[in-house]
């Protein structure tokens, strides 16, 4: 005899419901799983997923084996009725995308319309568990975790009566689901097939993780051993998505661009599957990594001055990885006992291109971002790429240390008017230093 396992996703419905309420405890039903009997090779199911809101009038259930064609669960023990899906046209939509997007990296079709006698899986969505056991508490219910994925047309629900919570009522379908298809609850709190932190969004982590209900208390996995990976299963049963690649922009620096020693780094990684981590890589070696993004770096404080290669690679949720490579040129250090080579300026230790480059030293700027020093000042309708003055309010040649009567200085160049009302706003003469975060007030040069 096979034995039989009704896991229940038990748990309080959303907390906009109830915060009020604690949650359920985590129930399975009779304790068992379905597993493929040995030395049977497990027959592919059906990768079609019913969504059945049950409208208009709901949907009459009758005992026996399972069979989603006909109505039939082996979960309730007479002919009920569970009510229709409630919460109108929209919110059905959201939550069917929402499953959609949530199955997005495997070959599920997720569907509407009833398939008819065609094999396939199916999901309830309506009522209270109650209408389905008296005794039943629970946000959904499967009628068992089969393990390997080998039996068609099997019917779980979600109920939906107790909660106007799409982000729960996403998740509990996902997991419904895949509970019928093998997987177990795990301790992944970002994973469907989860009970932490329910009414967050979910979705499958490649990641291996351990089984259970509580943190406190992490099991055995029914099917899998100590531990499972759900995308790496659902992978295996299914197979994966024909997805477009991820893309991978490194938006900071630019190509070809001067950078001063721990430069930032910025990059974006786009996929349909979400960004899960970066490393970036300077002249091939890796320097960091960040797990998840957003994804910002600094280059090494003691990286030398010459040619550099950046290189970000991006990790998508389904393992793919893709990589973006600019090369900049790092300013050479400098001091009293060595200079730098023409069209350079020696200022804070670094020999900083001038302003024939881009962002270099006295060049047009628009904001901190495009200068080499991260500071575009303002003065006289003018913005250029500016610095701080050295000690003894000392700029190099070409450059006067406007401001030096105040704090923070800036070198600007010589034939340059410094005085101007800050802002555009009028009033007194000044110099805006968005870069340094402050507002120097100076007056007008004599000349």
């Amino acid at each position: 005899m096979r034995a039989v396992v009704v896991a229940v996703l038990a748990f309080a419905f959303a907390p906009s419901l109830a915060a009020a309420e604690a949650p359920a405890p985590p129930i399975v039903w009779k304790n068992q799983v379905r597993r493929p009997a040995p030395g049977v090779v497990p027959a592919l199911v059906s990768n079609k997923l019913y969504l059945n809101d049950c409208r208009p009038n709901g949907c009459t259930l009758n005992p026996g084996s399972d069979d989603s064609r006909t109505n039939h669960s082996s979960i309730v023990q007479s002919q009920v009725r569970l009510d229709a899906w409630a919460h109108g046209d929209v919110m059905w939509a959201e939550l069917v995308q929402c499953v959609k997007d949530t199955f997005l990296p495997f070959e599920i079709e997720v569907v509407t319309t009833d398939p008819g006698t065609a094999n396939h899986s199916e999901v309830m969505i309506g009522g209270l568990a109650a209408q389905l056991s008296p005794d039943l508490v629970a946000g959904g219910v499967a009628p068992f975790i089969g393990c390997g994925a080998t039996e068609d047309n099997v019917i779980s629900f979600v109920f939906a009566g107790g909660s106007t919570d799409l982000e729960f009522m996403c998740g509990a379908v996902a997991q419904e689901a895949c509970h019928v298809w093998g997987l177990d609850h795990e301790l992944n709190k970002l994973d469907p097939m989860t009970y932490l932190d329910l009414g967050t969004l979910k979705r499958f982590q490649n990641a291996s993780a351990q089984c259970g209900e509580t943190l406190d208390a992490p099991r055995e996995c029914y099917c899998s051993g100590n531990t499972q990976n759900s995308f790496q299963y659902m992978t295996a049963m299914f197979g994966g998505a024909n997805l477009p690649p991820p893309q991978l922009v490194v938006s900071t620096p630019t190509e070809g661009q001067w950078v001063q020693p721990g430069f930032p780094i910025r990059a974006v990684l786009m996929s349909p599957l979400g960004a899960t981590s970066a490393t970036l890589s300077v002249d091939g070696v890796e320097t960091a990594s960040l797990s998840p993004g957003p994804f910002g770096f600094n280059a090494p404080a003691t990286l030398a001055g010459g040619d550099h290669t950046v290189s970000v690679t991006g990790t998508d949720g389904g393992g793919r990885a893709v990589t973006e490579t600019v090369n900049v040129h790092v300013t050479a250090t400098c001091g009293p006992s060595s200079g730098c080579n023409d069209g350079f300026h020696c200022l804070g230790g670094f020999c900083l291109p001038g302003k024939q480059f881009d962002g270099g030293l006295g060049a047009d700027c628009t904001s901190n971002d495009t200068c080499i020093t991260a500071s575009c000042g303002t003065a006289n309708g003018e913005q250029l790429c500016t610095a701080q003055c050295d000690s003894g309010n000392s700029c190099p040649a070409g450059f006067t240390c406007l401001g030096a009567n105040l704090e923070g200085g800036v070198c600007w160049p010589v034939g340059d008017d410094g005085g101007c009302a800050a802002g555009g706003g009028g009033g007194a003469p000044g110099l805006v230093l968005a870069g340094l975060g402050l507002l120097a007030l100076v007056g007008r040069r004599r000349r």
